[in-house]
C-alpha cells in the first residue's frame, strides 16, 4: 500500500514538474548542494589522470630530448666539413672548372663508458666493439672535431687512443694555407705540431684539419687550433703548440667513422642509439 502511494506521488510530481515547472527551484537548490560533492568524488580520478599524464609526458620528453641530442651530434659532425668543402670546391673549380662528386661514409654512434687522462696514457673506452663491426684504426669524432682512433676492440667494447696521448700522431694541414705537418700528443691537454719550417706563414688561431695522408684519418676534419708559436735558435723548425678542438674528456656521445670514403652519410638508425641509452654503462674515470 505504501509503495502504491509513493509511486503515485512520484508520477504526480513528475507530471506537475514537466507541465508546470513546479520543481525547478527545488532541483536547482539540490544540484547546487550536490555539485561540490560530485567534484570531491571525482578528485581521485582527476589526481590519477594528472599523475599518469605527467609521468607519460616526462618519459616522452626524455626520449625526445635524447633523440634531439643525437640528431644535433650528427648535424654538428656534418657541419665540421663545411668550411673544408668550400676550400675543396674552390680548388677543384680552379683546376677543373667544376666541383667533384661527394662520396658518402657510414658511421656509428657510441657512448663513452670510461676515460683515462693519465699523462702516460690517454684513451677512451666505448660501448661498441666487434659485434658492431668496429675495427682498429677507425676514426672517432665528437660534435667539434677528431678525438682519436680505435686501437683495440673486444666483442662489446673498443678503446680510443686520444690525439693528446704521447704515442699518437696524425697528419694535418693548416686550413688557411694548406701547410702540412704532423700533430703529436704531449700527454697533457695540448698537442705539438712538428715539421713546420720557420719560413711558414702559420699564425696563432689557425685551424689544423686532418690532411688524409696515410689513409687512416679522413681528410677535412677539425683537429686543433694553434695557440703558441716559438722560434728557437738553430732549430730549423718552429715549435708550434695547438689545443684540440674536440671535448676529449667531456663528450659523452661520439661518432665512429668508417674508412670507406671521406664524407658522411646520415642514414644511421637513431633508434639504436636511443635504445642503448636505457642500459648504457656508467662513466668511469681514471
Amino acid at each position: 500500500m505504501h509503495f502504491v502511494i509513493a509511486f503515485t506521488l512520484a508520477i504526480v510530481l513528475m507530471v506537475a514538474d514537466h507541465y508546470g515547472q513546479l520543481m525547478g527551484s527545488f532541483r536547482g537548490v539540490l544540484l547546487t548542494t550536490i555539485s561540490p560533492i560530485e567534484r570531491i568524488a571525482t578528485l581521485p580520478k582527476q589526481f590519477y589522470q594528472l599523475t599518469t599524464t605527467d609521468f607519460t609526458n616526462v618519459d616522452t620528453l626524455k626520449l625526445e630530448n635524447q633523440r634531439l641530442k643525437t640528431e644535433l651530434l650528427l648535424i654538428k659532425a656534418k657541419q665540421q666539413q663545411f668550411s673544408n668543402l668550400q676550400l675543396e670546391v674552390s680548388r677543384l673549380e680552379s683546376l677543373l672548372g667544376t666541383a667533384g662528386k661527394i662520396n658518402t661514409q657510414s658511421l656509428k654512434i657510441a657512448t663513452v663508458t670510461y676515460y683515462s687522462n693519465n699523462p702516460l696514457s690517454q684513451y677512451l673506452t666505448l660501448n661498441k666493439g666487434q659485434l658492431n663491426n668496429v675495427i682498429e684504426q677507425q676514426t672517432v669524432i665528437d660534435s667539434k672535431g677528431i678525438m682519436g682512433q680505435i686501437i683495440n676492440t673486444t666483442p662489446t667494447h673498443s678503446r680510443v687512443l686520444l690525439i693528446t696521448d704521447p704515442d699518437h700522431q696524425i697528419p694535418v694541414r693548416v686550413q688557411r694555407t694548406g701547410q702540412r705537418g704532423i700533430l703529436s700528443g704531449t700527454g697533457h691537454e695540448t698537442t705539438q705540431l712538428g715539421f713546420i719550417p720557420k719560413t711558414s706563414l702559420v699564425e696563432i688561431g689557425d685551424l689544423l684539419e686532418s690532411s688524409g695522408l696515410g689513409g687512416v684519418f679522413p681528410a677535412g676534419y677539425p683537429v686543433a687550433v694553434i695557440t703558441q708559436i716559438e722560434n728557437k735558435g738553430g732549430n730549423p723548425y718552429l715549435d708550434v703548440t695547438a689545443t684540440p678542438v674536440a671535448d676529449l674528456f667531456q663528450s659523452h656521445k661520439v661518432l665512429i667513422l668508417s674508412q670507406a670514403t671521406p664524407y658522411l652519410n646520415f642514414d644511421e638508425d637513431l633508434d639504436e642509439s636511443l635504445n642503448e641509452d636505457a642500459t648504457e654503462e656508467p662513466l668511469d674515470v681514471k
